[in-house]
């Protein structure tokens, strides 16, 4: 009997054994295919004191210091030869820049600029009380200026642009309902406004909400997508795109989905289940083969932030490897790919 039992443990450990190697395998062959020339970009605070913005390396694991300001809710540009984010520090509160040949650091304009911009649009302006939370979210480059999100529910996407000196302002979206995340798909005449929103355009279930397309300028919008809200404290939310506004990635626990919207068919990426746990971020990488996603650990007693994971999938084979996991403490404000 004892024979049988410990054949049966030396052949479970050999099969143990030989999927362990197949799966560090294809991790590497995975890893090896990766182009790292645009690397993945965040901005944390890390426990032991360390704070800024970062760039990391997929196939080392190693990250590297750019900026001593936190970028928050930060995102390349087209060229990807810049950063844009939020600067919610004592020092400087507004948004900002920063080169990725040279990390040079640039602000664009401060928080007392926009408060005065605002005025015009009747918005109520945001004060600076410390480091950390902003209400002032998600810049990107926009035409000739920038967009942003105004006000603690991002209800508003303002759109500014310097004209002799001086910046014009205007809201090119205007909601009654709380905003999580957006992009905008130039195209020949009006833009197109994605938008991931609570409004419940095509369910009326508690906890979902609607991807909506509306055009820049006018009142009509649809529901593209009917989604699940996250619970996270970070409300940044679940939703990314490509470079070219062709597919927009998103999570539907436990699946990850891509949509395309020249088709309207989406297409089932991996798996991802969730025990208090929450999916944070979704990034596609700049040539659309891979995703970034980042999971985090609910804390204990809720006396901390997310502890968090880093996650790439392959969305061609569906094969997902787990990068660096986060100590605790360690807090990030944004991410982009």
């Amino acid at each position: 009997m004892k024979k049988k039992v410990i054949k049966a443990l030396v052949f479970l450990i050999i099969i143990g054994s030989i999927y362990c190697l197949y799966n560090k395998y294809n991790n590497y062959q995975m890893l090896k295919g990766i182009d790292v020339s645009t690397p993945i970009v965040f901005a944390a605070e890390f426990e032991d004191g360390n704070k800024g913005t970062f760039k990391y390396n997929i196939k080392t694991g190693e990250y590297e210091k750019i900026s001593d300001y936190i970028f928050q809710e930060l995102s390349y540009s087209d060229d990807y030869e810049k950063i844009i984010g939020v600067i919610w520090e004592d020092r400087f509160q507004g948004i900002a820049e920063l080169d990725m040949k040279d990390y040079t650091f640039k602000p664009v304009i401060s928080l007392d600029e926009l408060n005065k911009c605002v005025e015009e649009l009747g918005l109520t302006e945001i004060n600076y009380n410390y480091p950390g939370v902003t209400q002032l979210r998600m810049p990107r480059y926009y035409k000739d200026g920038y967009t942003f999100f105004w006000g603690y529910y991002s209800t508003v996407i303002c759109y500014i642009q310097r004209e002799n000196n001086s910046w014009d302002i205007e809201a090119i979206s205007n909601s009654r309902f709380r905003g999580y995340t957006y992009f905008i798909k130039k195209k020949a005449g009006l833009d197109l406004l994605l938008l991931e929103t609570e409004e419940k355009l095509m369910s009326q279930e508690s906890g979902r909400g609607t991807i909506i397309e509306k055009t820049i300028g006018m009142n009509n919008e649809k529901g593209i997508l009917d989604i699940h809200l996250t619970d996270a404290i970070d409300a940044s939310g679940l939703m990314d795109m490509t470079d070219d506004m062709s597919k927009i990635a998103y999570y539907e626990e436990p699946e990850m989905y891509i949509y395309d919207l020249n088709t309207k068919e989406k297409k089932h990426v991996t798996n991802q289940y969730l025990f208090y746990k929450y999916i944070l971020d979704l990034k596609f990488s700049p040539n659309g083969r891979y995703m970034l996603y980042t999971v985090g650990d609910i804390p204990f007693f809720w006396d901390g932030w997310y502890r968090t994971k880093f996650f790439i999938v392959d969305m061609k084979t569906g094969n997902k490897i787990g990068l660096n996991k986060w100590k605790n403490g360690d807090t990030f404000y944004g991410i982009d790919w």
